[in-house]
């Protein structure tokens, strides 16, 4: 059982070769806010596959699951000096635990459930909603190049005429 689905993009050659030679400030601003723009186009996608639950018990709310997906810079990628997003569910932390209530099966708004109907257990099928949305994987990689190159160009020329 995966508990994260990784797409890998290549042919990017002359687009990466330029974004070298740019200063470490246009990388991160156009990258980053292309990368979440395009992080976008699956997390909407992933939110209109989510099952929701029909009938609210006292310890599950309708639309937990798909509320709690989101678009997350990834750290892992920043400590390797890259820029990458994750789309993925948001679990129950932080100042949102604190807005929300402890975290835990008994907390309505604790989505903690997720991997359970993404990958199925012994006792239920899988229902996934996040491996079907990395489909729309090349709508982001169009979404992300969109974005990516006026905005290289538009921080190029800012830098360019500060020098």
């Amino acid at each position: 059982m995966a508990d994260e689905i990784a797409v890998k993009l290549g042919g990017f050659d002359a687009m990466n070769r330029a974004l070298l030679a740019a200063t470490k400030e246009i990388r991160t601003k156009a990258v980053r806010s292309s990368l979440r723009k395009a992080g976008n186009v699956i997390k909407k996608a992933a939110q209109q596959a989510a099952p929701v639950l029909q009938v609210p018990t006292k310890t599950r709310k309708s639309g937990t699951v798909r509320k709690a997906i989101a678009v997350r810079n990834s750290k892992f990628a920043r400590q390797a000096g890259d820029e990458g997003v994750f789309v993925g569910v948001r679990p129950l932390r932080g100042s949102r635990q604190k807005r929300l209530g402890k975290a835990g099966a008994s907390n309505p708004n604790d989505p903690y459930y997720w991997r359970f109907v993404e990958f199925g257990t012994k006792k239920m099928s899988a229902r996934p909603f996040l491996q079907p949305a990395v489909n729309k994987g090349s709508e982001a990689v169009k979404v992300f190049m969109d974005s990516v190159v006026p905005q290289i160009e538009k921080l190029d020329a800012k830098a360019r005429n500060v020098r």
